[in-house]
């Protein structure tokens, strides 16, 4: 079953495409409001697809703003896949008009067709999404049936009793998204990325970017080693134990193997020793490599050996000389500590004879070889 809204100041319009809807697709639940209704019905249907005629009133060439606001709303506080369907479909954002959820068509003879169409092709990821949310509803009734008992025990306060139960559910939640993705199947590498950030504060792991830097250049980016728990701000007025953030400067791919023993390598045999050193590592020799997410973080690798203090002020999300354009997940985040501890905190040695060393080793090989042992 899909929900679907239209949005539609003239009724009348629609009609063809719900006629159609109904013939053919009958397990599609259809629904017609207004723009004065539409964002308290998108919070109650909850629909899966909306259907948006940004010329209100039908004939004006420009958009009007109660279109505009209502498309807003649905990308910022119900995202669902969007059908822009009007006499001119093509006025609004290329923001917009560039994403794979958003679909335009012009009213006309065969539009119905059309509508249905693209209704088909949409239908997949509606049905993936349902699932997903099944599951997230799933793993907080479950915990809300097995720890509300522990947590009215222990706490008579209402709200750390409702706290409690929402972390639970949370945790339980991260749990299972990592069991589903225990599937056999691969993680593409920019999956690490948490795009945008989640948490409000600076966490380790974090990509910084300067803000008057180029999305495309590596030299712009930083990555954050400060541990997350020194970084934390709380609403009951826990500040943060540190005023500097510690970051590693980015460079090129390039430039980054070249800090490596991989340095001048030819590409087939680069190609080769990738995999099974950089990559399933995820640090080699004092770099961490990045992945690259398309428009917003280039192909790069951090300089574990090239750091910086950024004032903790200077980071955030808008309005900051250096901005969080993504988190990343755990375990990758704590990678990112492991590396850096490899290259800070490993014991200082003197020089050795390495060739000696190597000759005894293989020495003591030949005459265990010799004498017959395995």
């Amino acid at each position: 079953m899909m929900n679907l809204l239209f949005i539609e100041d003239e009724s009348s319009s629609v009609e063809p495409v719900l006629n159609l809807i109904k013939r053919e697709q009958p397990d599609i639940r259809c629904e017609v409001t207004g723009f004065d209704e539409a964002e308290d019905k998108i919070t109650s249907v909850r629909p899966d697809i909306v259907i948006l005629d940004l010329l209100v009133g039908g004939s004006s060439p420009e958009p009007k703003p109660e279109g505009l606001k209502t498309r807003d709303f649905i990308w910022e506080k119900h995202f669902c896949p969007i059908v822009v369907y009007s006499a001119k479909p093509d006025i609004h954002d290329d923001e917009y008009e560039a994403h794979p959820f958003v679909k335009s068509i012009q009213k006309g003879k065969d539009s119905p067709r059309e509508v249905l169409k693209v209704l088909g092709e949409l239908r997949p990821h509606v049905e993936a999404l349902q699932e997903a949310e099944l599951h997230v509803r799933q793993s907080f009734a479950y915990a809300m049936r097995e720890v509300a008992p522990y947590a009215f025990n222990t706490f008579s306060d209402f709200r750390q009793r409702t706290e409690t139960i929402k972390r639970s559910g949370r945790r339980r939640l991260a749990a299972l998204m990592d069991e589903l993705a225990s599937d056999g199947s691969k993680l593409a590498s920019w999956e690490q990325y948490l795009y945008p950030p989640v948490c409000p504060d600076t966490h380790l792991g974090d990509i910084l970017r300067k803000a008057d830097g180029k999305s495309d250049d590596p030299a712009s980016f930083r990555v954050v080693l400060t541990p997350s728990c020194d970084l934390v701000a709380s609403s009951d007025g826990r500040k943060p134990n540190v005023d500097k953030v510690l970051a590693a400067c980015c460079c090129s791919m390039k430039d980054g193997l070249n800090l490596t023993s991989l340095k001048n390598m030819g590409l087939s045999k680069l190609k080769g020793r990738l995999p099974g050193t950089v990559l399933s590592h995820g640090y080699f020799e004092g770099i961490i490599p990045f992945p690259r997410l398309e428009g917003r973080i280039p192909a790069m690798a951090a300089n574990l050996r090239n750091l910086e203090f950024i004032p903790l002020d200077d980071i955030g999300l808008s309005d900051k000389a250096f901005l969080r354009i993504a988190s990343i997940d755990s375990p990758f985040r704590e990678l990112v500590s492991w590396a850096y501890l490899q290259i800070a905190c490993r014991p200082g040695l003197p020089d050795r004879d390495f060739n000696l060393w190597s000759d005894e080793i293989v020495a003591l090989l030949k005459e265990e070889k010799e004498k017959g042992y395995s």
